[in-house]
């Protein structure tokens, strides 16, 4: 039985031109998105789906190499819609990447929207919701279920990053029209970070194989106190270690970090917390880390769950 949506979900494609003049030339990434879209679609509460997809939803230049350029009109929708960028990514509802390659053989991450798409599907969103397509298997058939699983297999997905972090790593990538475009980037990425913490009261960061690295840079954006409301934190099944214990009890530990959090999942088992981390963990919260917190290991909140926002 198909049921009633509660919401319209969106999937923001995030994936690299394959050449400077079209995008998807022999129309590979259509099929893959095509498949995965039919997947998406078999979930009881998706009968149907909002897609972004840059080249079709935004104004393109009609013919370029002629001198036929988007209207006035166009351009001023053009760049209305750019605007409104963070928002979509950032949002919790499915985000796909691709790595398929074509003449123009930039990496993935070395590009500069792409990078900041990713930055922007990273921030809050759960992490089976941010589906990485290009792990899609030739010639398998997907439901919502085995589309997931292939999807988010092995990890992949970063942890947040700081504004000022994100500029700095931006400094490094490669834009089109990086003159105009790295300011742009940058004061979208700002502007949907304080947005999406700064209203988040749950975050799941499960399953995403993150270690001490990855745990020691979300700690840096909870110490800086962008998730005032945060009340659930989910990390179980990763594998992160005593190191990145010590960061994530630190960052507890500064003024204002995270005053209303009440569960903390760390699921010591499947993590590789030892005594050290346990230690520096449970030191953090007699000296009155995180005030608020109820429960410092507990099976993974419903919250999680494809369910009706409260």
């Amino acid at each position: 039985m198909r049921l009633k949506p509660y919401f319209l979900p969106v999937a923001a494609l995030s994936y690299p031109w394959l050449t400077k003049e079209h995008p998807d030339p022999r129309g590979a990434n259509l099929a893959r998105v095509a498949r995965a879209l039919k997947a998406l679609l078999s979930h009881a509460r998706i009968p149907r789906l909002g897609v972004f997809w840059d080249f079709g939803s935004l104004h393109q230049h009609p013919d370029p190499p002629n001198g036929v350029l988007r209207t006035e009109e166009q351009n001023a929708l053009f760049k209305q819609g750019l605007g409104c960028l963070g928002t979509l990514y950032s949002q919790q509802r499915a985000g796909g990447t691709q790595g398929t390659r074509g003449t123009n053989v930039a990496k993935y991450f070395d590009r500069g929207w792409c990078f900041t798409e990713q930055s922007w599907a990273g921030l809050t969103k759960a992490g089976y919701l941010s589906l990485d397509l290009g792990k899609m298997r030739g010639g398998k058939v997907y439901n919502w279920s085995s589309l997931r699983a292939d999807c988010t297999r092995g990890g992949g997905r970063r942890p947040p990053l700081l504004p000022s972090a994100f500029a700095a790593e931006l400094e490094k990538k490669s834009f089109t029209n990086g003159k105009d475009d790295k300011p742009l980037v940058k004061r979208l990425y700002e502007a949907a970070f304080e947005e999406q913490f700064g209203k988040a009261t749950g975050l799941g960061y499960g399953g995403l194989g993150w270690g001490d690295a990855e745990a020691a840079q979300l700690a840096e954006v909870l110490a800086s106190g962008a998730a005032p409301r945060l009340e659930t934190l989910y990390l179980g099944g990763n594998k992160i270690g005593d190191e990145g214990c010590k960061a994530l009890a630190a960052a507890l530990g500064k003024e204002g970090a995270v005053p209303r959090l009440e569960t903390l999942t760390l699921f010591l088992g499947a993590n590789r917390i030892g005594d050290e981390g346990c230690k520096a963990l449970a030191a953090a919260l007699k000296e009155g880390a995180a005030p608020s917190l109820k429960a410092r290991d507990a099976p993974p909140p419903r919250t999680w769950q494809l369910r009706r926002p409260s």
